[in-house]
């Protein structure tokens, strides 16, 4: 090796040693950064031609070489742990959904619907029990008064249902056009990350800020996405493609009527049973994970389920009271007391309990509805049992995927995150490493001097 030759290695060695020094600067400044992926320079040795008859034997090779700067990242920690936080933001909402029905429907305290149910089958019962004519126009009207009561609160619930259908669907329209606006920023860097890309510079920064992104679309979502070549992403909901490249398409929630019931729908009218849908371009895009998935579900199945037990509620009432009564005490279009009641719906037929006269014969039917409310009552403590179960597997499942997805993350983070031991222990070693450089640089420099001092 000449003289000249060492000097060009010793600088390529101060130049490595230089990038190495810059970039473990740039991991620690970013330690606290979110998103953040660490880098390292990746560096291999120059190689001297092998072939031609210039070719010398048994000499070094031409120093290092600066192959670029790597982004450390693990493609399946990163979507295990995308997946995992979808899985997570699902199962939190879903929780979010079934407090709100349990809270919609409740079941506690001295104004639950079980309380009003035994004080009603109690003012029933003290109406069957009137020997005489003395007290029954009070008791009467407590069997009135305990029933519009009844019927009332169940109307009432049906309606915050009702109310918690509409704001799933607003809550519906707000991710999704959470989602449209950051399908437009993927569009947006995965134009930028190519054409840095295709000029020779480093993208990694831009790529950070995609995979941000990514992760926030997911968490709404449950997206997949698609590496390319060139160094953009494709991202797909379901089946649908969100973003291609450079460019994006929206993701819109519309309502179709349900499939049961063609009642036509018209603005303002949307109601529990007509479901909520997802498209793109008009393609079907059913989230397969994360809070969109989530409302819909809670507003396509969930509300769907729990007004179904309030009409089933509403429909044991009526018709066990009604054939027990032996006429229509509540409202019913069905002379034989078995068509299904809604319990938006629900209301008393008459203003006045029927007149007995204190007579024993005439107070079979109230003591019949007595004793019939023992099935509506036991519905109802089934319903609310069986609600209580569901809203606690809920918080149970959200708790659950939470501790997973913290693991998965640190997975991530262990790969992709800044070390500062780390760092520091490579900073030290890239020192040492341009220290020596620059003393092979300055013993080259000064064998070149005498070199030329022995020549003149």
């Amino acid at each position: 090796m000449s003289t000249f030759s060492g000097i060009n290695t010793a600088s390529r060695a101060l130049g490595a040693a230089q990038r190495g020094m810059e970039t473990t600067g740039q991991n620690i400044a970013n330690v606290n950064t979110p998103g953040y992926s660490r880098q390292r320079v990746e560096q291999s040795s120059s190689v001297l031609n092998q072939t031609g008859q210039f070719t010398q034997k048994y000499v070094p090779g031409d120093g290092v070489v600066v192959n670029g700067l790597t982004r450390v990242s693990d493609a399946l920690a990163t979507a295990t742990a995308r997946q995992d936080s979808a899985a997570a933001q699902e199962q939190a909402t879903a929780a979010s959904i079934w407090s709100g029905t349990e809270n919609a429907i409740g079941d506690t305290g001295a104004s639950g619907l079980s309380e009003n149910l035994k004080d009603l089958s109690s003012a029933w019962n003290d109406l069957a029990s009137k020997a005489g004519t003395d007290g029954l126009d009070g008791a009467r009207s407590l069997v009135l008064t305990r029933s519009e009561t009844v019927a009332t609160q169940i109307v009432g619930m049906n309606t915050q249902l009702e109310e918690q259908y509409t704001q799933l669907g607003l809550q519906a329209e707000t991710l999704s056009t959470q989602a449209t606006t950051i399908a437009q920023n993927v569009a947006k860097l995965n134009t930028g990350i190519r054409e840095t890309l295709a000029s020779g510079a480093s993208a990694n920064e831009l790529m950070d800020q995609r995979d941000q992104l990514l992760n926030q679309l997911s968490d709404i979502t449950g997206s997949r996405v698609v590496n390319r070549e060139n160094g953009t992403v494709d991202v797909l909901v379901g089946n649908a493609t969100l973003v291609t490249g450079d460019f994006s398409y929206k993701l819109e929630i519309g309502t179709q009527v349900s499939t049961t019931d063609k009642t036509p729908v018209g603005a303002g009218a949307e109601r529990i049973g007509n479901q909520f849908v997802a498209t793109i371009g008009g393609q079907a895009a059913g989230p397969v994970a994360g809070s969109l998935k989530a409302t819909l579900d809670g507003a396509n199945t969930t509300l769907v389920k729990q007004q179904g037990v309030l009409d089933g509620l509403a429909t044991k009432l009526t018709n066990t009271v009604n054939k027990a009564y032996d006429g229509q005490f509540f409202k019913t279009s069905d002379p034989a007391f078995a068509a299904p009641v809604k319990a938006s719906q629900l209301e008393l037929a008459a203003s006045t309990v029927r007149d007995s006269n204190g007579t024993s014969a005439d107070r079979n039917y109230a003591k019949k509805v007595s004793t019939a409310f023992a099935d509506v009552k036991t519905q109802w403590r089934t319903d609310v049992t069986n609600l209580a179960a569901s809203t606690q597997s809920a918080n149970n499942r959200a708790e659950l995927s939470a501790q997973v997805s913290l693991k998965s993350s640190a997975v991530r983070d262990g790969v992709s995150g800044v070390n500062l031991d780390e760092e520091m222990t490579n900073l030290v070693a890239y020192q040492h490493a341009y220290s020596a450089a620059a003393k092979v640089l300055t013993t080259m420099d000064e064998a070149l001097q005498s070199l030329l001092n022995m020549v003149r």
